[in-house]
C-alpha cells in the first residue's frame, strides 16, 4: 500500500483518545436504508445468508466501507504519481545518454522512449483516479428515485459533513478540479496528445508538454492548447498536493467532532 494511504488507513482505524474507528456510529451517517441504492442488494445477500434485514443491519453495511473506499482511491493517485516519479528518473537518464552520445539537445528538442511513455499514462492514470476519488466522495445516482451517494450525501447533518463538504469545495479549486473536467477525455475518448507520448527539452530540463488551464469539459484534444509551458510533471505532484490537504482536512473534521460516547 502506497506510504501516505497507509497513514490514512492507521488514521482511520487507530487513534489516541477514542474507542472505535472514525467510520463507527450510525450518529456519523444518515441511517435511513431507503436512501442507498446498494441496499436491495444487500438486503438479498443478508437474507440468503439467513441474516437480519433490518434498517440498521442494512445500514451498517451501505456504509461500512465508504471512508475506507475513499483512502482506496487516493491511493490510486498516490500510486499513479509514485510510477510518473519513477518513471521521470529514467526519462532523464535517458535524456543525459542521449547528450552525451550525440551532444546537447537543442531547447524544444523532443524525446521519446518507454519511458516517456510510462510517464504519460502514470498522468492519465492520475487523472483517472482523480475522477474516481471525486466519484467516492459524492456521485449522483446511479438508480431513478435516489439522491446523490457517495461518502458525503451519506453524512449525517452537522459539523463533519460542513467541514467535509468545504475541503472538497477547495480541492475543486485546485488541479484536482481540472484532472475531473479532462478525466471525461481520458476516460472516454482519447489522450491529451496525439501520436507519440513524449517529453521535450525546455532551458535544459525535460519537460513533459501539458495543456494550459482546462476550465470545461473537452471533448475533443484539438480543443487543448499549449501556451502557458505548463509541465505535466508539475501538475501531477500539485494535484497530489491537493489531495493529500484534503485528506488531512477530511480526518481532521472526524477527529474534531467524535461523538462523546466514543472517547476515552
Amino acid at each position: 500500500m502506497p506510504p501516505k494511504s497507509w497513514e490514512w488507513i492507521k488514521r482511520i482505524h487507530f487513534g489516541r483518545g477514542r474507542l472505535v474507528a472514525l467510520d463507527w456510529g450510525e450518529e456519523l451517517w444518515v441511517w435511513d436504508a431507503s436512501k442507498y441504492e446498494t441496499a436491495v442488494g444487500i438486503e438479498a445477500v443478508l437474507a440468503r445468508a439467513g441474516r437480519e434485514t433490518d434498517n440498521g443491519s442494512i445500514c451498517f453495511h451501505a456504509t461500512a466501507s465508504l471512508l475506507d473506499d475513499v483512502v482506496d482511491a487516493a491511493g490510486g493517485v498516490e500510486r499513479s504519481l509514485d510510477r510518473l516519479r519513477a518513471a521521470m528518473e529514467r526519462v532523464r537518464e535517458f535524456a543525459a545518454l542521449a547528450i552525451e552520445a550525440h551532444g546537447p539537445i537543442s531547447d524544444g528538442g523532443g524525446l521519446t522512449d518507454s519511458s516517456t511513455e510510462d510517464a504519460w499514462y502514470s498522468i492519465e492514470e492520475m487523472i483517472v483516479w482523480a475522477r474516481t476519488l471525486d466519484e467516492r466522495l459524492r456521485r449522483g445516482r446511479y438508480v431513478p428515485g435516489y439522491s446523490d451517494q457517495g461518502l458525503i450525501p451519506a453524512l449525517a447533518t452537522g459539523p463533519r459533513r460542513d467541514a467535509i463538504m468545504a475541503a472538497r469545495s477547495t480541492l475543486l479549486n485546485t488541479e484536482f478540479g481540472e484532472a475531473l473536467r479532462l478525466a471525461n477525455l481520458n476516460l472516454h475518448l482519447q489522450s491529451t496528445q496525439a501520436g507519440s507520448k513524449g517529453a521535450r527539452m525546455r532551458n535544459g530540463e525535460v519537460l513533459l508538454d501539458f495543456p494550459d488551464r482546462v476550465e470545461q469539459k473537452v471533448l475533443h484534444r484539438w480543443e487543448l492548447t499549449y501556451e502557458d509551458g505548463r509541465d505535466g510533471e508539475t501538475f501531477a505532484e500539485n494535484l497530489f498536493a491537493g489531495v493529500e490537504r484534503f485528506m488531512d482536512e477530511m480526518f481532521t473534521a472526524l477527529e474534531r467532532d467524535l461523538p462523546e460516547r466514543f472517547r476515552s
